[in-house]
C-alpha cells in the first residue's frame, strides 16, 4: 500500500558515524577512523569573515571532532601563531601546504622553505609540497634531473627536522598528477619522500582508473584528500562540494584505501565552497562518521533484515516501514509508507521498548532518528546509560542538565534529579528532521572481586556531525533504566514509550 499512514515516526540520512573516533591512546587528540585514518581539514575550507585567525579555526575545527589542519604556507610567524592555536587545543597539523619551483635545482629551494621545516621540527607533520616550474610544462619528464636534485635537497633539510615530504599533484602544476609524483620520488631514491592522493585534482586531470591510480601510488602514499564531486564535473564547483554531496562514491574510495593497506591522514579539501564553513565543515563531518561507520570491521546493522532479528520478541508495537516524516495534518504525529528499514513505535507513540538480544560492552554507535514536535526518547547503552532523544530545537537551556536532545540524562537518587550533562552545542534540527547520533561508549571497568574500578564513560558523542561531549563518566544508571546495577555489558535499549519516533541506519560496532 502506497499512500502514507498517519503515525508517530521518522529518520535519518546517514553521514558517518563515529566508529572513527576511538583514540589510539588515552587523551589522544586525533580522530581516528575505523579504517585507521585520521581526519583533518584543509585550510582552504576553515576561513571566512567569522573564522580569520588561526584560533577561531583551530576552535572551530576542535568543537566539530577534527583531528587538526592542514594550512596553506605563507609566513613563519604565521605558522607559529597557528601551531601555538593547535597545542593550546589538543589538535595536530597532520601537513602543511608550501611551494617548490624545481628551475634551478638544489638551489632552487628557498630560505622560506628552510624556515618552514625548522619550524616543525618534530611535530610529526608531513611538508606537503606542491611543485611548479616556468621552464617546464605540467608532467613534462625534461625536468626530472632538475626536480630530483631539488627533492633531495627538500628531503636532507626534512630529514634533520624528522619529517617526511608528500608530493601534492595539483592541476596545472608540474607535478599535476599522481604518476608524475611516483616517478619523481622513484628516481630521487628517497623512502622518506613520498605522495599525496588528491580526489578533486585526480578527477580533472585523469579520473579513469582509480584502483590503478591507488595502486600506483600505495608504496609511496603519505595522505590522502577527499571532498563530495560529481563524476564527470569540469569545474570546481562541481569537483568540491561538503563530503555529503556530489555523484562520486567516496565511500567507494575510502574501501579501497583500506582494502589496499592505506591507514594514514585523510584531508578534506574545501576550496571554493561557498556559504557558512562552519556549516560546512559540520556537513562534512557528518558524512565522515558515516563512512567511518560503514568502514568499520565487525559492524552489525540491527535494522538490515526488515525483521527484527537483532532485537528481543516483547516489541509491543513497535514495526518496521518504510520512508517516514511527519504527519502534514498533525505536526505531533508521524507518516510513513509501507516498506522496511524504519522502525516505528506503533500508531500512537507509546509502547515498548526495543531492546537488543546480545549484549554489548564497550561499542561505537550510529543511529537516526526522526521524532514530531514535543516528542521523547532516548538511546540507552547496556540499557543502563542514556543519551536523550528530545525536541530541542531552539531551546537555549533546559530546566535541569541532560535532558536537551543529546544530553546525557541525570540520575535519580533518593526523588531527585541528579548529575546530568547538557551537549556543549545544541546541535537539534527542528522537528520532522532526521538527525543523528555518533557514540564512542566505554563500559564500566570491574576487579576480580566484582567491585567497579571505573565508571562508564561516552567517550565521545556526535549530534548531527556536531561533537557535543567527550569523556564524560556516568557515575551509574541514569534515570528509567531497565537495570539498576552496573555489568561489564547490557544491552542496547530504544526508549518507546514517551511519544512518537522513528529510527533507522542503527549500526553497532562492538570494540
Amino acid at each position: 500500500m502506497n499512500a502514507w499512514i498517519g503515525v508517530s515516526v521518522i529518520v535519518l540520512s546517514a553521514p558517518l558515524l563515529l566508529c572513527e573516533l576511538l583514540p589510539a591512546k588515552t587523551g589522544e587528540a586525533t580522530t581516528q577512523g575505523a579504517a585507521g585514518f585520521t581526519f583533518f581539514a584543509m585550510d582552504t575550507g576553515t576561513r571566512d569573515a567569522n573564522h580569520k585567525t588561526a584560533e577561531s579555526q583551530v576552535a572551530m575545527l576542535k568543537e566539530l571532532g577534527y583531528a587538526g589542519i592542514g594550512p596553506i604556507y605563507g609566513n613563519v610567524n604565521g605558522l607559529l601563531e597557528m601551531l601555538s592555536a593547535l597545542d593550546k587545543h589538543g589538535l595536530k597539523m597532520p601537513a602543511l601546504y608550501v611551494g617548490l619551483n624545481i628551475d634551478g635545482g638544489k638551489s632552487a629551494v628557498t630560505d622560506q622553505l628552510r624556515d618552514a621545516i625548522k619550524a616543525l621540527k618534530g611535530r610529526d607533520t608531513l611538508v606537503w609540497l606542491y611543485v611548479t616550474s616556468k621552464k617546464h610544462k605540467a608532467s613534462a619528464t625534461e625536468g626530472d634531473d632538475e626536480a630530483v636534485e631539488a627533492l633531495r635537497e627538500v628531503a636532507d633539510l626534512a630529514q634533520e627536522s624528522h619529517l617526511r615530504v608528500a608530493l601534492y599533484p595539483h592541476t596545472g602544476f608540474w607535478v599535476e598528477r599522481v604518476d608524475d609524483a611516483v616517478r619523481v620520488a622513484e628516481k630521487a631514491g628517497r623512502k622518506d619522500l613520498g605522495v599525496t592522493f588528491n580526489l578533486c585534482h585526480w578527477l580533472r586531470v585523469d579520473g579513469k582508473d582509480l584502483e590503478a591510480t591507488l595502486k600506483l601510488a600505495m608504496g609511496r602514499l603519505l595522505v590522502v584528500t577527499i571532498n563530495g564531486a560529481d563524476i564527470g564535473g569540469k569545474d570546481w564547483g562541481q569537483l568540491i562540494q561538503t563530503l555529503d554531496r556530489g555523484s562520486f562514491d567516496v565511500l567507494k574510495l575510502l574501501k579501497a584505501l583500506k582494502d589496499l593497506g592505506y591507514a594514514g591522514p585523510v584531508g578534506l579539501q574545501g576550496y571554493g565552497i561557498k556559504g557558512d564553513v562552519r556549516e560546512n565543515l559540520r556537513r562534512s563531518m557528518e558524512a565522515w562518521l558515516s563512512f567511518s561507520c560503514r568502514l568499520a570491521d565487525g559492524r552489525i546493522d540491527l535494522l538490515a533484515d526488515g525483521a527484527f532479528e537483532s532485537w528481543r520478541q516483547e516489541r509491543g508495537d513497535w514495526k518496521l516501514v518504510g520512508q517516514t516524516l511527519s504527519d502534514p495534518n498533525d505536526p505531533k504525529r508521524l507518516a510513513w509508507k509501507d516498506g522496511t528499514g524504519v522502525a516505528v513505535n506503533g500508531d500512537k507513540g507509546r509502547t515498548s521498548n526495543l531492546m537488543t538480544k546480545k549484549d554489548h560492552g564497550d561499542v561505537e554507535l550510529h543511529v537516526e532518528f526522526l521524532l514530531p514536535k514535543g516528542s521523547n526518547s532516548g538511546v540507552y547503552f547496556q540499557g543502563r546509560y542514556e543519551v536523550q532523544v528530545y525536541d530541542s530545537f531552539g531551546v537555549q537551556k533546559d530546566k535541569y542538565p541532560g535532558i536537551e536532545c543529546g544530553g546525557i540524562y541525570p540520575r535519580w537518587i533518593d526523588g531527585k534529579e541528579v548529575g546530568g550533562n547538557s551537549p556543549r552545542v545544541n546541535a537539534s534540527r527542528p522537528a520532522g528532521e532526521w538527525q543523528s547520533f555518533d557514540v564512542i561508549f566505554r563500559a564500566p571497568r570491574f576487579g576480580p572481586d566484582g567491585k567497579k574500578t571505573a565508571n562508564a564513560q561516552f567517550v565521545k558523542v556526535f549530534h548531527n556531525g556536531v561533537l557535543i561531549h567527550e569523556n564524560v563518566e556516568v557515575t551509574g544508571p541514569t534515570r528509567a533504566a531497565v537495570f539498576p546495577d552496573e555489568k561489564p555489558s547490557g544491552p542496547l535499549m530504544i526508549q518507546g514509550d514517551h511519544g512518537p519516533i522513528a529510527y533507522r541506519n542503527v549500526w553497532l560496532v562492538p570494540r
